[in-house]
């Protein structure tokens, strides 16, 4: 197979993940999550507020305590971000979609690297949702 050859079958693997379930879910939420400026403002203010414990974190002389609590307060403004239906239905349908393009990015890295390739298609279907 040349070089060609396989640019168009990666143009068709495209097109028919632009026509998959996943993707269109995916672009339904973030259209709906964008036309809500309240959900882009707690996005943004959750965006903020990591960042600032982020940085708090970063710090060399945090004690397991502090870090702990930093932790306990991200998971708090997470929690408080997917109270949010809007945004908790686009953060979903992401991880769906995200979970689709690592299944197919695993399966390609297996069959290009060949069976040692430590992730992508164990081969056991049982365990996959992926390729059938």
């Amino acid at each position: 197979m040349n070089r060609d050859e396989i640019l168009t079958k990666a143009r068709e693997l495209g097109m028919m993940i632009a026509e998959c379930e996943e993707f269109k879910k995916s672009k339904e939420a973030e259209d709906t999550y964008l036309a809500d400026e309240a959900a882009q403002k707690m996005m943004s203010e959750y965006n903020a507020k990591c960042a600032q414990l982020s940085e708090k974190a970063s710090k060399p002389d945090l004690t397991k305590e502090e870090y702990d609590k930093l932790q306990m307060d991200a998971q708090a403004e997470f929690i408080k971000l997917c109270t949010n239906d809007k945004i908790n239905t686009y953060l979903e349908a992401n991880r769906e979609f995200s979970s689709l393009i690592n299944q197919v990015n695993g399966i390609i890295v297996h069959f290009v690297k060949g069976d040692d390739a430590q992730s992508g298609c164990s081969g056991s279907c049982s365990s996959c949702r992926g390729c059938h």
